[in-house]
């Protein structure tokens, strides 16, 4: 026997025919008015609210409030319907959350700490906000550090946390001049330094290599007077392209060291 009725109206009749209409009314509500197809659940038998069981399916329903279909509940074969729960638990779909741009009230936060969290600051760029503003945004190129009218926010590396530093945690960072002209990335180079106090230079293009740092004369208090440079040569050294080199001599070239000077270049030892 259906566990749905055609409606839950007991008509005036003969005693048995109450009995009967009233037998199914409760047969019904006992079944949570449990089909095997949606379809055999028509608006005369539903009101909007109204709780359905696909027995087919065994998806637990509740009728929308048009009284024209069904809104999914969850697989009553499932812990909590399938639902998730607010203790937590895995997912195994796509969370959509909102696409709120706003860095004030960001779309994924924290229970008390509303002014934390991620927003969408525009199409795929990813922002991430702290106390109501935006610290750093993503997307498909880069990683941006933030700043607001009055400061550049900074690139921090904190030194090891432990017994040593007794939470007094320090730290070295970067951040951006207060006037920048015009957009420049610098490219780091692939290794290491091969000669100890080598320094980063700049091809003026953006690239970065390890070569001798252009220092200058050097001299007391604000004197400008002496060039120097070491004795002796121990490591492999070929004089840049388009370029001539200098040194103050004598100048000695350590066992199986050499120095490189192509066609177009001299190296001068005065």
């Amino acid at each position: 026997m259906s566990l749905s009725v055609s409606n839950f109206i007991i008509q005036n009749a003969s005693g048995q025919t109450v009995r009967e209409d009233i037998e199914d009314c409760l047969l019904a509500l006992q079944g949570q008015s449990a089909e095997s197809n949606d379809g055999l659940m028509s608006s005369t038998k539903c009101v909007k609210g109204m709780t359905f069981l696909n027995t087919t399916t065994n998806v637990f329903k509740i009728r929308n409030s048009n009284n024209d279909g069904f809104t999914d509940i969850g697989s009553i074969d499932s812990p909590n319907l399938g639902l998730l729960s607010k203790e937590g638990g895995t997912m195994t779909g796509v969370l959509q959350i909102d696409d709120a741009t706003s860095p004030a009230a960001p779309a994924l936060t924290f229970a008390g700490n509303t002014a934390l969290g991620l927003f969408a600051k525009a199409t795929n760029v990813l922002g991430f906000s702290a106390n109501g503003e935006e610290q750093v945004f993503i997307d498909a190129s880069s990683l941006t550090i933030s700043s607001n009218a009055s400061n550049q926010k900074e690139l921090r590396f904190l030194e090891p946390i432990n017994s040593s530093t007794n939470g007094n945690v320090q730290y070295v960072g970067f951040k951006a001049p207060d006037t920048i002209t015009a957009n420049v990335v610098w490219k780091l180079p692939n290794a290491d330094a091969t000669v100890d106090g080598y320094a980063l230079v700049s091809d003026t293009n953006g690239n970065l290599r390890w070569d001798v740092a252009g220092a200058g004369a050097q001299g007391g208090g604000t004197d400008n007077i002496f060039w120097e440079n070491d004795q002796t040569v121990t490591q492999n050294y070929t004089i840049t392209n388009g370029k001539n080199a200098g040194s103050f001599g004598p100048i000695e070239i350590q066992s199986g060291v050499t120095v490189t000077v192509g066609s177009g270049e001299t190296w001068t030892v005065v």
